[in-house]
């Protein structure tokens, strides 16, 4: 009986540990910028756009949560251009290191939009010729301590937006291209915003528990 008792606390120990905050409330956070995918294609995210949208609508998230005391991008850009500073996509330990210094900040939270796809295309409907198909959008960000360098949280969120334009006397709404197919500008926002916040709300979790 003992022997039972003792693992069942054991477990529970362990279990109530997992779900632990691994950072501390209030944590000083520098987001750095979203960059894409080495193996996206490439003239469609930078057509997009995607990694400043998705790095907006991460910021957005953060301060939403009240979770993290969230430096303002406009702060320090000067200040890692001047240093010639990578801060978009992979960061490796010894940037991580000097960019904490430069900063005074204890973590960053970088990543990459992972893709903007079409996901399935609809049927073109009558004689205007609507089109309607789905934009999906993958976003992958890493939390690091700056001194230590561990990657202490990783997540990666999904979003998908339906899009659809009608073609009038030879003429159409703003669209832009992913691949061969043109879908609404707002479709391909939704997208990537809904994987932004998804992907916040997975590293929130996990952090400061209900992890995900």
């Amino acid at each position: 009986m003992k022997n039972i008792l003792a693992t069942l606390l054991l477990f529970f120990t362990i279990t109530s540990s997992a779900f632990a905050a691994t950072i501390e409330q209030g944590a000083k956070v520098a987001v750095m910028d979203f960059g894409t995918h080495p193996y996206a294609v490439t003239i469609d995210i930078n057509i997009l756009n995607a990694g400043k949208a998705a790095h907006e609508y991460i910021l957005q998230r953060l301060f939403e949560s009240h979770k993290m005391d969230i430096m303002d991008r406009t702060m320090f850009e000067a200040q890692l251009a001047a240093e010639n500073l990578n801060t978009t996509g992979l960061i490796y330990h010894d940037t991580a290191q000097k960019i904490g210094k430069i900063l005074g900040v204890d973590y960053i939270i970088y990543g990459n939009v992972n893709d903007v796809t079409l996901s399935e295309i609809g049927t073109q409907i009558g004689i205007g010729g609507v089109t309607v198909c789905t934009v999906k959008s993958h976003i992958i960000a890493r939390v690091m301590n700056v001194e230590s360098g561990e990657i202490i949280s990783a997540a990666k969120g999904e979003g998908k937006s339906k899009s659809s334009f009608v073609k009038v006397n030879g003429g159409e709404v703003l669209t832009v291209e992913v691949g061969n197919t043109k879908v609404t500008q707002d479709s391909v926002h939704n997208a990537i915003q809904q994987a932004a916040f998804q992907t916040v709300d997975v590293l929130i979790g996990r952090l400061y528990g209900n992890a995900k």
